[in-house]
C-alpha cells in the first residue's frame, strides 16, 4: 500500500515535471557515463587520462590506433594483447561509444571475459541500439537491469529505445521507475522527462 501512495505521488510530480519541461529545449545524454564499478572509477581525471598507481597521478592514456591503454602495465598495448583486463576493454569500449563509433565499441565489449555485468550489457545495449537493432539493444537493457534494477542510466535509455518505438506509456513507466530509484530529483529523470517531452512536440521526430 505504501508504494502505491508513493507511486500514486511520484506520478503526480512526474506529470507536472513533464508540463513543464514541454517548454524547455532538450537535453540528451550521449553515452553512458555511470561506470558502475571498476578500478578507474574510484579515481578522479580529466579525459584522456587515467590515475596511474605507479606514478601517483594522472597519465594521458591516448593511444595510437590500435592501440589500447593497459592498466596492469600503464601503457599502450596492441589491441590484441593478453594483458588487457576486462576493465581496459570496457572503458576503452566506452571511449569509441562516446566517439559514436559503435561497431568497434562492441567488438571490445564482447572480447569482456566476464560480460555479465549490468555496465557491460547496458554499454552492448546502447551501441547496438545506436546502430539500429533497437529490439536487441533493449533486451541487453533488460538483461542488465535483470542483474541491477536500480541502475537508473540503463532505465533512461530503455525508456528512449521505447520512444523510438512509439511506446511512450513503457517510456512513461520506466520514468517513474527511475523516480521511485531516485527518491528525488535526479538526471537520469529529467533527462527522460525532456525525452518524451520532445517526442511529444515534436511527433516522434527526434533521435536518440
Amino acid at each position: 500500500m505504501a508504494r502505491s501512495i508513493g507511486r500514486r505521488t511520484t506520478l503526480g510530480a512526474g506529470a507536472i515535471l513533464l508540463g513543464l519541461a514541454l517548454a524547455m529545449p532538450p537535453a540528451f545524454a550521449v553515452e553512458d557515463t555511470d561506470d558502475r564499478g571498476g578500478a578507474q572509477a574510484s579515481k578522479s581525471c580529466p579525459s584522456g587520462k587515467r590515475y596511474s598507481e605507479k606514478k601517483h597521478g594522472c597519465v594521458s592514456t591516448n593511444c595510437g590506433t590500435g592501440q589500447i591503454w593497459s592498466s596492469g602495465v600503464e601503457a599502450c598495448v596492441d589491441g590484441s594483447s593478453a594483458s588487457l583486463s576486462d576493465d581496459d576493454l570496457y572503458i576503452a569500449g566506452r571511449e569509441l561509444g562516446q566517439q559514436a563509433r559503435y561497431a568497434e565499441a562492441l567488438k571490445l565489449f564482447f572480447r569482456i571475459k566476464n560480460r555479465e555485468q549490468a555496465r557491460v550489457l547496458g554499454s552492448i545495449g546502447y551501441s547496438t541500439r545506436k546502430l539500429g537493432q533497437v529490439d536487441k539493444g533493449i533486451d541487453y537493457y533488460h538483461q542488465a537491469l535483470a542483474i541491477d534494477p536500480g541502475y537508473t542510466k540503463v532505465r533512461e535509455y530503455l525508456g528512449e529505445a521505447y520512444l523510438q518505438k512509439g511506446d511512450v506509456v513503457e517510456a512513461k513507466e520506466q520514468l517513474m521507475e527511475i523516480a521511485d530509484r531516485c527518491g528525488g530529483p535526479c538526471d537520469d529523470y529529467e533527462l527522460l522527462v525532456k525525452a518524451i517531452a520532445t517526442y511529444i512536440t515534436e511527433g516522434g521526430s527526434a533521435d536518440w
